[in-house]
């Protein structure tokens, strides 16, 4: 890409300079605007014929370059703005829905068609092992037979390995921009699987510890897991609907040899869906069983409780009534009074937990 025939927008950031000699690909991710300031927003661009990265003056290519049907154009965005998608959007004729669905991120999976076009959005989820958590990110692919506009909002997937690993393979980036689309859904499916294998382990864990009396769970813990793989499956069950849309073979820009392909991604994902499905449930299992263990010891804790203010009951009584100061109280001004009553208290009290302890309330 001539990175200095970049599009003119008005920018105001840091003033911007570029080495020549940088590689088209480091270049790409430096985008000169219009008075000389850089902006970031630009991850990537670059047009492909027969499989191979050709240079292309950007300002040239603002008006298409169809190389005969034998090539495609391939932008990545990441968070820009209106203004800075407008140029794009006018270069490609991209409907203004679709244009709206990539900027404001926060939509719900889906595929919409739009004539000769198309616009799918994705959800992006990764899992941070420092917090235990996941977050969720949007990629929103706007695409035709001859572009992929992709428009990345948050850092739950980043996509430069995958133009690197398509620009290894020629032969399949020549396929055109089906095997773009198949490529950023496939790894947003294999990054699916891999969040899912740490949700399962953090609720085996969980379950474990439900279980365990040295290691008590709190019962946030768990709410919070449930939490995570509520929100995960948000983001990939409506994903179901858009694939098999794709499959159909309806779906401008989507070659029918890719349609395998889709329906294998298809199938990984619903693998998923019911795995995380199967957590919830366990999950939910926990959490009953933690409630039921909760109440149970707190019960028997109330059981451990009334027992000693029984056996503690009889001694406060006793010395209650001898307490009274009455003059005319039996065994008052006895000799062996006070160490009579001392072992009858003693025997009743002795009694008394013996009991408790046969019908283990101590």
């Amino acid at each position: 890409v001539d990175v200095q025939h970049a599009p003119s927008l008005s920018s105001s950031g840091p003033p911007c300079t570029i080495d020549p000699k940088q590689s088209a690909s480091a270049r790409c991710n430096q985008l000169f605007i219009g008075d000389g300031y850089c902006h970031s927003m630009l991850v990537d661009e670059a047009t492909y014929v027969d499989g191979q990265r050709i240079a292309v003056d950007t300002a040239g290519s603002i008006g298409g370059h169809n190389h005969d049907g034998r090539g495609f154009t391939w932008i990545g965005l990441v968070d820009p703005s209106s203004r800075e998608i407008q140029p794009y959007a006018r270069r490609f004729k991209i409907d203004d829905l679709a244009v709206e669905d990539a900027l404001s991120g926060r939509q719900r999976p889906k595929l919409d068609l739009y004539d000769d076009q198309a616009c799918l959005v994705l959800k992006a989820v990764s899992y941070a092992e420092s917090t235990k958590s996941i977050s969720v990110g949007d990629v929103t692919l706007l695409f035709a037979h001859d572009f992929v506009l992709s428009v990345r909002h948050g850092d739950a997937i980043r996509l430069h390995s995958c133009r690197r690993d398509l620009e290894s393979e020629p032969s399949r980036l020549a396929s055109g921009t089906s095997a773009v689309i198949h490529d950023i859904v496939d790894r947003l499916v294999d990054q699916y699987v891999d969040v899912c294998d740490h949700l399962r382990a953090d609720v085996e864990r969980l379950e474990d510890q439900v279980f365990d009396d040295e290691l008590p769970v709190p019962a946030t813990e768990l709410y919070f897991v449930k939490r995570e793989l509520t929100e995960f499956r948000r983001a990939a069950l409506p994903l179901v609907e858009p694939l098999q849309k794709i499959i159909s073979g309806s779906v401008p820009g989507i070659s029918r040899q890719f349609l395998p392909q889709f329906s294998d991604v298809l199938d990984h994902l619903r693998r998923v869906i019911d795995e995380v499905e199967a957590l919830n449930e366990l999950m939910s299992a926990a959490l009953q069983a933690n409630l039921t263990l909760i109440q149970v010891q707190q019960n028997a804790d109330m059981r451990r409780i009334s027992a000693w203010v029984g056996i503690g009951a009889v001694p406060t009584m006793v010395a209650g009534i001898y307490g009274m100061n009455f003059k005319n109280i039996p065994e008052l001004d006895w000799r062996y009074g006070y160490f009579v009553v001392l072992v009858v208290l003693g025997m009743i009290s002795a009694g008394l937990f013996k009991l408790f302890r046969k019908y283990r309330w101590l």
